[in-house]
């Protein structure tokens, strides 16, 4: 087949709707934050899943685990003011020392504070956006 017919080929598939192959026009569900605050410190947490909203509200509603629990990752995302953020987060009963501190320590000791992980003992969740 001569290279121009192989080209209009592939452009009339490419124009092709794809209705039924799986794709959606709703747009995705935007990620809640969880405003965490740690005395007089505040750190956000993406709450990418409703499971993990509904844990958030139950930390901040006192019905439930209130110690977000999550490994700390170089870069912002939505933990604005910090170099860090959390992710593989949970909200447990309790922790181990290691890893309970406030932002702020985070941000000066880096990915290595807590082994690693960062679990404030005493955060309030206070907000959820």
């Amino acid at each position: 087949m001569p290279p121009k017919v192989v080209l209009l080929c592939c452009l009339a598939l490419a124009a092709l709707p794809t209705a039924g192959c799986g794709s959606s026009s709703a747009s995705p569900t935007p990620v809640r934050i969880a405003v965490i605050r740690v005395g007089d410190e505040a750190f956000r947490v993406a709450l990418p899943t409703p499971e993990l909203v509904e844990a958030a509200r139950a930390a901040q509603n006192g019905t439930g685990p209130r110690i977000p629990n999550g490994r700390i990752v170089a870069g912002t995302q939505v933990n604005v003011g910090y170099s860090w953020h959390l992710e593989d987060v949970q909200f447990a009963d309790m922790t181990i020392e290691l890893c309970d501190g406030r932002p702020s320590m985070v941000e000066r000791e880096g990915v290595t504070f807590g082994g690693g992980r960062f679990c404030p003992w005493a955060a309030e969740v206070v907000e959820i956006q």
